[in-house]
């Protein structure tokens, strides 16, 4: 055998034969067969990698909390789909070059403070609040972590905290800078206004037939109506199924039993004892007594002992808190010392009351509800497969909703949006995300493919297609009119809204007077208003308006609700004194520098990706994106 091979590998047609293996094996994210673990690697730089299994894990953990809109869990596939893979890598690209260019500074994080930091996470302690090593072990084991990646983990975020702080160590504002600002962003300003309302002004006439055939010629492209397609649909939901499935009685039983403890009971009371102590080591020296059943007056070094009843409320530590309220807390059980104040807190659990319990009667309509939506999607699911095979037939779409015994539904015709020709939009059309796409995609006749299958799934047919077309000029008239009357209100609106600034501006008149031309009353603003703080919920306009003001008693003008102006003018403009400016410029400092340095990091990390040599293996990466597609 290996005779034959050897003779084989000499020979001319090894050659493409062992080209073919490359090509193929490139195809599939192997691109250096002989580069021993570097061909392991899907992001490199330095010392510092990131291989398909790390990166595999850390995905793994950010799915445990990320649902989909129903409040399922997210599947790889999912998250792939929403571009949370895609993110995920070019944070671990970026995380891999910081890594590298730490390690060339001397700033990584070290073993010593990586220890002393798992062991301040209390997390990891006892209710005593010492390090727990096999509780350090247990949670991690219990969320499937590895101890290595869990300090790695640790390592990138000190390590990556320290290097953002590097850019600003040394940045200083500058106190005029910071005046500056703080006088802009805290400027107040106060203003009075009315609503010029097309109601008080002279009727529009009716527009002339020359005037409207004028509108028509400049509106033709507007007025120009789009394809339209008439379509009917199946629309098979696990709705559909609610009414014809039945739950069991021992169903409903068994849930109430499952949940009863978490879903149908109220709150758990706790009955503690509680022994405050001047510092930890006394605390600490009397646990072993306390634990013993010792009655509170004989622990002679407490300050004060204390016995209490109620719920989680009554805990001010939120350690304890937690911990005496936990669902594993037994009788007996001793907690802390934990910081009160100056002093420090032992409780002793003395007895767990159970809260009251919610009677299965009350709660058995909302169970048989939930428990008849689970199965109704079990039976939607059940009938994809005869759907897809009615559709595999040939059938017409009237025959398959026939078989599927749901019906036809049938629509006027919409266009691209999913309007009518009469301003109707149609739910069952527009709730599937790619129906209208498909359906304008297919010619007249035609059938889509089924669509959807996350318990609702459609299937339209094309059944008129109306071609786009300019109508005639009676058939928009009265459209016309609408769009006439419209523009001539708007301009004559503000043409007044016009006047009122002028005679404000050349002092012949007031605001109030205009107020009253318009049979209006002035109102002011409810408060101050600065640039930043918006309490009131100004529109932006009126805001950009009310600071573009260099003056009080300047007035402006600017749209408000439909059919009226908002005329307003600037009473009065508070600028910060000198010396609350100084107080203020402290703030404004900070909040300067921050985004300085934010910027000066962005810029920073550019030159870090070269001195480190980033490198991303493309090819590892697409084929590991494959993997997630043919592993669900």
């Amino acid at each position: 055998m290996l005779t034959m091979m050897r003779a084989m590998l000499r020979s001319k047609a090894s050659g493409g034969l062992f080209v073919l293996l490359i090509v193929a094996m490139a195809a599939w994210g192997v691109t250096d067969i002989f580069a021993g673990p570097a061909a392991n690697r899907m992001i490199s730089a330095g010392e510092r990698t990131i291989s398909p299994r790390e990166f595999d894990t850390t995905l793994d953990r950010i799915l445990q909390n990320a649902t989909d809109s129903r409040g399922r869990s997210l599947t790889k596939e999912q998250a792939l789909d929403q571009g949370i893979v895609d993110q995920l890598f070019a944070r671990e690209q970026q995380n891999v070059a910081l890594m590298a260019y730490a390690d060339k500074l001397g700033a990584s994080a070290t073993t010593m403070f990586i220890d002393e930091t798992i062991r301040q996470n209390p997390s990891f302690q006892d209710t005593t609040g010492l390090y727990d090593s096999n509780l350090y072990v247990g949670l991690l084991q219990q969320n499937n972590i590895r101890a290595d990646d869990f300090r790695k983990g640790l390592e990138t975020e000190e390590t990556i905290a320290r290097l953002q702080g590097m850019p600003i160590a040394g940045l200083k504002v500058p106190a005029a800078l910071a005046r500056l600002q703080a006088a802009y962003t805290s400027e107040l300003r106060e203003a009075s206004y009315f609503a010029l309302n097309q109601s008080a002004l002279p009727e529009i006439g009716d527009p002339t037939d020359e005037q409207l055939q004028e509108l028509f010629e400049t509106r033709k492209s507007a007025l120009r109506e789009p394809e339209r397609r008439a379509v009917s649909i199946i629309r098979l939901s696990a709705d559909d199924y609610i009414s014809s499935v039945e739950v069991p009685e021992n169903d409903i039983v068994a849930f109430y039993e499952a949940y009863k403890g978490d879903r149908y009971t109220g709150p758990d009371s706790r009955r503690l004892t509680g022994f405050t102590f001047a510092d930890e080591a006394t605390a600490r020296a009397a646990l072993g007594r306390i634990a013993g059943g010792a009655e509170p007056e004989a622990i002679t070094t407490a300050l004060s002992t204390g016995e209490r009843t109620g719920r989680k409320e009554i805990v001010t530590n939120p350690r304890l808190a937690d911990q005496v309220f936990s669902r594993g807390a037994l009788p007996g059980s001793i907690h802390g010392p934990q910081p009160v104040g100056s002093n420090f807190l032992v409780i002793r659990l003395e007895e767990v009351i159970s809260g009251d319990e919610t009677p299965l009667e009350v709660v058995r309509d909302e169970i048989s509800n939930e428990l008849a939506r689970e199965l109704a999607v079990a039976e939607f699911y059940d009938a994809l497969p005869q759907f897809d095979d009615l559709i595999g037939t040939g059938s017409d779409l009237e025959a398959i909703a026939q078989g599927l015994g749901t019906p036809v539904l049938s629509f006027a015709a919409v266009d691209q949006n999913g309007v009518a020709a009469s301003g109707a939009r149609f739910p069952p059309i527009l709730e599937a995300p790619e129906l209208l796409q498909k359906v304008f995609e297919r010619p007249e006749g035609s059938k889509t493919e089924r669509l959807g299958d996350d318990e609702t799934t459609w299937m339209a047919r094309v059944d008129v297609i109306q071609p786009e077309r300019e109508p005639d000029f009676e058939e928009v008239r009265e459209v016309l009119e609408f769009a006439w009357r419209q523009q001539e209100q708007s301009e004559q609106l503000q043409k007044a809204a016009t006047a009122v600034e002028t005679a404000i501006l050349d002092g012949t008149s007031t605001l109030s007077e205009e107020a009253a031309k318009y049979a209006t009353i002035v109102q002011d603003l409810p408060g101050p208003v600065s640039r930043q703080s918006n309490d009131i919920q100004l529109p932006p306009q009126l805001v950009n308006g009310l600071f573009a003001a260099r003056n009080p008693g300047e007035t402006f003008s600017t749209p408000g609700l439909p059919g009226e102006i908002i005329v307003m003018q600037v009473t009065n403009i508070n600028r910060p004194a000198p010396e609350t400016l100084d107080l203020l410029a402290e703030g404004t400092a900070a909040s300067i520098q921050d985004s300085v340095g934010n910027d000066l990091f962005n810029a920073y990390f550019v030159g870090i990706q070269t001195d480190v040599d980033l490198k991303s293996n493309g090819a590892a990466y697409e084929a590991y994106k494959r993997g997630l597609r043919t592993q669900q």
